[in-house]
């Protein structure tokens, strides 16, 4: 709260048509009129002030806020004065009540540290809007501080918050030396850790892997990815660079030494790793002269940073770089088309291939799903330079990126005469074959199979259901909690999905059960956020209720095995994806005039 003699000063300044003394008496005025026993000066002060058309938000120098002031028991925020030094882009999100949210973060600094502040829905129109822009000296109220990632400290700016930018007479009287405040220091490689954000590095880049494009399960958007080997004088690191920044990167060569301002750090898919990352708020420093000395390039047996040359497809695993492979074709996709995020058409082509370990599914994009037009089952192809990675359905899928070379009927390869039908595919998941539901009978059971139909009615019954985190087996509920047949007592268990919807093809209809992390997907939440959303309701269906508009009527494709539920047959689904009705029909004419002719 301001002391008398700031408010008075404060309107004062800003009402310059009055002496003190007529303030002065304003104040007593005001005291008589709601009564000096209810309120004193001070409070007086400030009615007379809003009275007069006069903020008293406007932060004097006694009262600034500075950065290292902030601590986890800091309860109110409502005089911070900082520099904002990057801003990030505004994401979309989906709550757990169905709507859309909005987030962004501005990094702020001051003369005796940085902190992160971040922005919820209305408010990121400062951002979307370029209210907010770096360089620009601002002002937060309302905000309270949180424990972030890495155990950081940040602020969240509430709905009665504000970050509004200061006027030049108010930098000026508060006093800010803009010059002085730190400069980002570079972060060595050796001193990262998890959950680092707005790091600036300077680092000289070792190798460039292939710029690869995705779509984003949340919005079918495509996204683009790029890494790399870098290296400064303390170690190496992988350097991932997202959508924009990626195809800026894409051109980079070895030894190329770079300034990255805005990254962010976090641990790879094995978490046995630190990667530094770089979004589209990221700020690129290219071709810097600078003399460099960095330590070796990492050894030879590392997967992340030398080709791993010829491997079995039973050998592979997620993350491995620049490995080659050779299989013979066992099932060969239609190409699917899809529009890129510049209205561009692009198309996509999917492969099973096996050699005498397993098999595994190919992804081929644009350029490279020309190559292998003519491809049928039976031939053998060699990959050279590809990738692997965790596919849409899960497991292991193999990705063609742009460096990759394709050999199709290698004069050289044993392939040729591999018997198909002696390899174990069992961890495989792409085995089923497409059928009408019509067609499913008691014949059909135990068998895995692919349907594509509409989804058409989808289960009204709870959808969460309590697993052992030691087994994952469904748990009893009993007085004292729950209890496993297997493993015992269980005091923290863990929610699953499982839940039912119908679809149909036109030749029949049936039920697909979705378990776990296939029943997330579908409903686009975590088995966590169903829970909650349970919990708030005080409905078992509530997960199911708020999504049923963007379920019911989506044209899928899903796989699975056939099972027998009471007097009926079921799906119970490992796996599925949203299918394009014209390519399906396409499918279907041409499959009809083959069993024609």
């Amino acid at each position: 709260m301001l002391t008398l003699e700031e408010t008075i000063e404060l309107i004062l300044k800003h009402r310059s048509d009055f002496e003190r003394n007529d303030i002065l008496t304003m104040i007593q005025e005001k005291r008589q009129e709601l009564g000096p026993e209810v309120i004193n000066d001070e409070s007086a002060a400030m009615i007379v002030a809003r009275e007069l058309g006069v903020d008293l938000h406007k932060v004097t120098p006694s009262a600034r806020q500075r950065i290292e002031d902030i601590t986890e028991s800091t309860k109110n925020v409502n005089a911070l004065v900082g520099i904002i030094d990057s801003i990030s882009d505004v994401r979309t999100f989906q709550k757990s009540d169905g709507t859309e949210g909005k987030v962004a973060s501005v990094f702020l600094r001051d003369e005796t540290g940085s902190i992160r502040v971040a922005l919820w829905d209305d408010m990121t129109r400062a951002i979307s809007e370029d209210v907010l822009t770096p360089g620009t000296i601002v002002q937060v109220r309302g905000a309270y501080v949180k424990m972030g990632l890495g155990d950081t400290i940040e602020l969240n700016i509430g709905r009665m918050g504000t970050i509004q930018p200061l006027e030049d007479d108010e930098i000026e009287e508060i006093g800010i030396d803009v010059d002085s405040r730190p400069i980002l220091e570079e972060v060595k490689i050796s001193n990262l850790q998890d959950r680092l954000f707005n790091i600036t590095l300077k680092v000289k880049v070792h190798r460039v892997f292939n710029l690869s494009t995705f779509t984003r399960k949340k919005d079918n958007s495509e996204g683009k990815v790029l890494s790399m080997i870098v290296a400064d004088d303390t170690g190496t690191a992988r350097f991932v660079f997202w959508d924009d920044r990626a195809e800026e990167m894409e051109d980079a060569q070895p030894n190329e030494i770079i300034r990255v301002t805005g990254a962010y750090t976090k641990p790879n898919r094995d978490g046995n790793e630190i990667e530094i990352h770089a979004g589209n708020a990221a700020k690129i420093e290219r071709g810097l002269e600078d003399k460099m000395k960095t330590v070796e390039a990492p050894a030879a047996s590392s997967s992340t940073s030398v080709p791993l040359g010829m491997k079995n497809i039973g050998d592979l695993t997620i993350n491995m770089w620049d490995v080659d492979i050779e299989g013979k074709v066992a099932t060969v996709y239609d190409v699917r088309t899809f529009t890129k995020k510049d209205g561009s058409e692009g198309q996509v082509r999917n492969v099973v291939i096996a050699d005498q370990t397993s098999k595994i599914r190919v992804t081929f994009w644009e350029d490279d799903v020309d190559k292998i037009a003519k491809i049928k089952e039976g031939d053998v192809i060699r990959i050279l330079h590809g990738y692997t990675k965790e596919g849409f359905r899960g497991g292991l899928e193999f990705t063609v990126g742009r460096k990759a070379e394709l050999v199709l009927n290698p004069k050289d390869s044993q392939l040729k005469q591999l018997d198909l039908s002696e390899v174990s595919f069992e961890s495989v998941q792409t085995q089923a074959s497409r059928v009408l539901i019509g067609d499913i009978d008691d014949g059909t059971e135990g068998k895995n199979v692919e349907i594509c139909g509409i989804i058409v009615g989808i289960g009204q019954t709870g959808v969460i259901y309590q697993a052992c985190p030691t087994c994952n087996k469904k748990l009893e509920a009993t007085e004292d909690g729950y209890n496993c047949k297997s493993c015992g007592p269980v005091k923290d268990p863990e929610p699953r999905m499982l839940y039912k919807i119908t679809v149909d093809d036109g030749s029949g209809s049936i039920k697909a059960t979705l378990f776990g992390n296939i029943g997330e997907q579908l409903l686009g939440m975590t088995a966590e956020e169903a829970q909650k959303m349970i919990s708030k309701s005080g409905k078992e269906d509530e997960p199911l209720r708020v999504t049923s508009d963007k379920i019911l009527g989506r044209y899928v494709a899903m796989y699975g095995r056939v099972k027998k539920f009471r007097d009926s047959l079921d799906i119970s689904i490992n796996g599925f994806e949203f299918a394009d009705p014209v390519q399906e029909i396409k499918r279907l004419k041409g499959t009809i005039q083959k069993e024609i002719s």
